[in-house]
């Protein structure tokens, strides 16, 4: 039975907090989504099934808070720039097999992109769980560059694109060609798009306090319609 669902139902992804502690924001923004969802707020189209992980980084978020669940903000450590990487020091969104390098960047920071691609037990467990689901899409959510954000590795996904400019329009974030503010390897969304043909789009809060939660409900609601009615389109097209 639980086959016939995954056949029947349209795949999405959320993911929050893959960078733990130090987004903090991106995993209340995920947990009010959820919140929303179980409140009759944000309704589900009967043509998706909707995967929610609101922690990527439970290191991260443990660090900062000695929380790996939902937290408050009064929890939190003054210092959050801990909470940006695992308990090895990586930082998990740039170990992902997608122009990796063992040494990466954090705006002008250096940081660990681990000793390999996929060393880190975390995005071990993401990876496969998303392969085993092979979501329509994946979102990620993050700050704090204000925009949304098309995935590819070395070039843009298209697809990727059409999704951005959906959750874009509807949520009013400005929408940009992949990640340009300075070099990033190892991301999670590229390897997914280009590696994968997964779709997959960054959302990027405006600041590092802001949930920014009704225009974000608003982005997730067109792009759950965007996938829904793509397929319905499809099914009827097909032959």
């Amino acid at each position: 039975a639980a086959s016939d669902v995954y056949k029947r139902q349209i795949p999405l992804v959320l993911v929050g907090g893959i960078h733990g502690g130090y987004e903090w924001n991106t995993i209340i923004l995920a947990y009010n989504m959820l919140d929303a969802i179980y409140a009759g707020e944000l309704e589900i189209p009967s043509e998706l099934t909707l995967y929610l992980i609101p922690t990527a980084n439970p290191d991260g978020l443990y660090a900062v808070s000695q929380k790996v669940g939902r937290f408050d903000e009064s929890e939190l450590h003054e210092d959050t720039i801990p909470g940006r990487f695992n308990g090895n020091n990586v930082d998990l969104n740039r170990n992902w097999d997608c122009e990796w390098q063992p040494f990466a960047k954090w705006g002008e920071t250096d940081v660990s992109g681990g000793p390999s691609p996929f060393s880190e037990q975390e995005n071990r467990v993401l990876r496969d769980y998303i392969l085993a689901i092979r979501p329509a899409a994946v979102v990620f959510l993050h700050s704090a560059a204000n925009g949304v954000f098309a995935s590819g590795c070395g070039e843009l996904d298209p697809s990727s694109r059409g999704l951005a400019e959906v959750y874009g329009t509807a949520s009013g974030y400005p929408v940009h060609d992949g990640f340009q503010h300075y070099e990033v390897t190892g991301d999670a969304g590229d390897w997914l798009a280009s590696v994968e043909n997964i779709p997959s789009i960054s959302i990027e809060l405006t600041n590092h306090q802001n949930r920014e939660t009704a225009r974000n409900l608003n982005g997730l609601r067109a792009l759950m319609a965007h996938l829904a009615g793509t397929e319905a389109g499809s099914e009827q097209g097909g032959g």
